[in-house]
């Protein structure tokens, strides 16, 4: 597979996109072309114009908190991506309202995985096919639309991987959307069928504390844990961490929860600690289930560690899409480790882009502060 990247930080939407044209190479016979946009922009209108530019081409777009491109870590900027590959196939389908109405979109799902030739109802029939997504990051559809799309597919065997859109932290609205369709409450949704190899992987930056609890009273509909060991939530995240209350807010960043799924551990990130003490989450978490605090480790180590495994794979990456959560980009800026983890990329990928994420999904799981990689070989 071919990528090409291209990247402008003009704020001026059509001299951005005059920009972004003259880093391609204008082929118009593009199997794919994904977009990555600041909110900076007007977000329908530069889905419209991308579409206006590439009529003939599957577009999936997304709006971010952070744009990522060979460049680095950037902000306030829009990156396009095209795929060019005579053996991959590409389908794809816009779903909205997936938090109230999911079903009602069966009928869509179905023939965008069939045209590209997916197999419905067979366990390990799509070995060779892959689905990216992206769902709108503030209105709590991440759980509604994996459940959707794995009910639909019928294919347990069967990958889906991508990231919740962000709004630059602004946290009013995020959108996504398929050949110029924009929705702000569902998914947008890329089918791939491909003859080339490809690898996803998920990495995480931290390891299991040891330090157990039990969240014993969660409300599911908001994310939120109003009691922990059947006490206090944040004085319970406090002693655990053996430190005070008040400094509970700073810890988040650097402890958040973990879920165990046989020997994975997903990482669930705390959003906000609420004044009577309950735990906002930035993704679904269960009545009387056990998380155990997370602790950090070097992350810089962990980048070279993903970029060996993945050059061991595939010797000569074609694309290469990175979906890092927002909250590993604010602790990486914490730390001055944004230039370092940028300049690891590179190291081992040729070319990527990607965009930080309000979430992550990977098949049936919505989790927080990690990064997903999708490489394709050349």
């Amino acid at each position: 597979m071919k990528q090409q990247i291209a990247f402008s930080s003009n704020k001026n939407l059509d001299l951005a996109l005059k920009e972004i044209l003259s880093q391609l190479d204008g082929n118009q016979n593009y199997t794919a072309v994904i977009f990555f946009a600041s909110i900076c922009y007007d977000f329908p209108k530069l889905a419209q114009k991308m579409k206006e530019l590439f009529p003939r081409t599957q577009l999936l777009g997304t709006s971010t908190s952070g744009e990522i491109s060979t460049k680095g870590f950037t902000k306030n900027s829009l990156v396009v991506t095209t795929l060019t590959d005579s053996y991959t196939k590409v389908s794809g389908v816009v779903i909205d309202d997936t938090d109230q109405f999911p079903i009602v979109h069966k009928e869509k799902i179905e023939n965008a995985a069939r045209k590209v030739g997916i197999t419905l109802n067979r366990t390990g029939a799509n070995r060779d096919c892959f689905a990216l997504t992206f769902i709108n990051g503030l209105c709590n559809a991440e759980e509604a639309s994996l459940a959707l799309l794995n009910a639909v597919i019928g294919d347990k065997e069967f990958i889906i991987a991508g990231g919740s859109a962000g709004d630059d932290l602004k946290f009013k609205q995020t959108y996504v959307c398929y050949n110029g369709e924009v929705v702000s409450r569902g998914a947008a949704v890329l089918f791939f069928k491909t003859q080339k190899k490809f690898i996803l992987k998920r990495e995480n930056i931290f390891t299991p504390s040891g330090k157990r609890l039990l969240l014993s009273g969660v409300n599911i509909e908001t994310r939120t844990v109003n009691s922990i060991n059947g006490q206090n939530p944040k004085r319970m995240y406090a002693q655990a961490l053996g430190i005070s209350e008040s400094e509970a807010g700073n810890a988040a960043l650097s402890h958040p929860m973990g879920r165990s799924y046989g020997d994975d551990v997903f990482i669930s990130s705390i959003a906000n600690f609420n004044s009577n003490g309950s735990i906002g989450m930035y993704c679904r978490v269960l009545p009387n289930s056990e998380v155990e605090l997370m602790d950090p480790l070097d992350a810089v180590e962990i980048a070279n560690k993903t970029g060996q495994e993945f050059q061991k794979e595939i010797t000569n990456p074609g694309c290469v899409i990175l979906i890092n959560c927002i909250l590993r980009t604010i602790g990486f800026e914490q730390n001055n480790l944004t230039g370092k983890i940028a300049e690891t990329w590179r190291k081992y990928f040729p070319a990527f882009c990607g965009f930080s994420s309000y979430g992550e999904q990977k098949d049936h799981l919505n989790f927080n502060q990690t990064l997903l990689a999708l490489v394709i070989e050349a």
